[in-house]
């Protein structure tokens, strides 16, 4: 849980990285009048204040705040509609090599995670994979065991189980969805009746289907069937890549930042 203490530091760190961003722009924006050695600086700093809400993120459960915060807390953490996100995304195209805007070189290789006493039990890139991942946005409060599911598919991803996070990806699917059903009236409570949908997820999954994106639907339901091949493969070995890990982390995500967002209760739409 975030305090309001805590919120308020956000809320300034967003200001501040906002107030950069915009000073990045207008020093582009002059071209040759801005020295290389300022634009550099600038974009350093920004840099800075972006990678600290980033870590703020990673150490946080599942944010319930206003809209508003929320759209600028997902570009953020997701890396899109800001000036230095174009910038870094122009370097990587004309160098042909990615910029992390999650690394955290300064500790996470192995000789400085034994520095830190954290080499037995934290392997290397541990804290750019919690970057990456950052938290939930969200309007709703959600329940424990949800944030339980959450909190294992953010370990298993630092921790470099990719495997292990597609199988808590779907984990978190299947739990967020019944609860969203259910805050919509739409699962049986009764003790004596047991509805099917809280044992069954692909009749759960066609139970959401009208409050979801086309889209959104279908990039979970992949996530589902790759967790599926992982558990119930019986004749081959089945690889997942960092690369599939983190899709399948964001897909995830896009679903649940829906059915978890006060406007998705406003129609019962999409297809």
């Amino acid at each position: 849980m975030t305090n309001n203490s805590e919120l308020s530091r956000l809320v300034a760190l967003i200001a501040k990285f906002e107030k950069l961003d915009a000073s990045l722009l207008k020093s582009l924006e002059k071209g040759e009048k801005s020295s290389m050695d300022d634009v550099c600086d600038i974009l350093g700093q920004t840099l800075a204040t972006k990678k600290e809400i980033k870590r703020f993120l990673s150490e946080r459960q599942p944010l319930s705040v206003n809209n508003s915060l929320g759209l600028k807390l997902k570009k953020i953490r997701d890396n899109y509609g800001y000036t230095i996100d174009t910038v870094l995304n122009a370097v990587a195209k004309k160098t042909g090599k990615p910029f992390s805007q999650e690394s955290e070189e300064g500790i996470d290789d192995e000789d400085d995670l034994i520095s830190l006493g954290m080499a037995d039990y934290v392997v290397e890139g541990f804290f750019t994979r919690k970057n990456e991942v950052g938290t939930l946005i969200v309007s709703e409060t959600l329940p424990e065991h949800f944030v339980h599911h959450f909190q294992n598919l953010r370990d298993c991803y630092a921790l470099g189980l990719f495997q292990a996070t597609v199988i808590y990806c779907r984990a978190v699917i299947e739990a967020g969805c019944f609860e969203a059903l259910r805050r919509r009236g739409k699962v049986r409570l009764d003790s004596n009746v047991e509805d099917i949908r809280e044992f069954r997820l692909k009749p759960l999954m066609y139970s959401i289907k009208p409050f979801v994106y086309r889209d959104n639907w279908d990039k979970a339901d992949k996530v589902i069937k790759k967790a599926d091949s992982i558990l119930h493969t019986k004749r081959q070995k089945i690889i997942i890549t960092q690369a599939d890990a983190y899709n399948s982390i964001k897909d995830t995500f896009a679903l649940i930042e829906e059915i978890f967002s006060a406007s998705s209760y406003k129609t019962q739409k999409r297809r």
